[in-house]
């Protein structure tokens, strides 16, 4: 490759990186991924129409897994900031955090629930 066809590949790739856009192809990209496995598609439903939040057992008898299977998949919505976590006694309790994403990921559950 010579020098003047490197040169020209990088500068198309900046052009490619700036983009406007990219960064919501990930995004987009993410909450597929999320809505993409049924057990965590039905925790999401069952916390968007209990916004007050519900204990990990009952979402787990509701979804009908182990509570571990349940924590587990809780705890990938929990790292993408989609729900939060709190004790209520010895009991581990999720709900939806009111932001952009929690509510982007309802309105498309809500597209094919209707």
């Amino acid at each position: 490759m010579s020098i003047y066809s490197y040169i020209n590949m990088v500068e198309r790739i900046k052009k490619i990186k700036g983009i406007k856009g990219l960064d919501k192809i990930l995004q987009v990209s993410t909450a597929f991924k999320l809505l993409s496995d049924p057990t965590r598609l039905k925790i999401l439903c069952l916390l968007f129409d209990n916004h007050e939040g519900l204990c990990v057992y009952e979402i787990a008898e509701y979804v009908g897994v182990s509570q571990s299977a349940a924590s587990h998949q809780l705890a990938k919505l929990e790292a993408h900031g989609i729900v939060s976590s709190y004790r209520d006694g010895q009991m581990i309790c999720y709900a939806i955090i009111d932001n952009s994403e929690a509510k982007n990921l309802e309105k498309m559950v809500k597209m094919f629930r209707n």
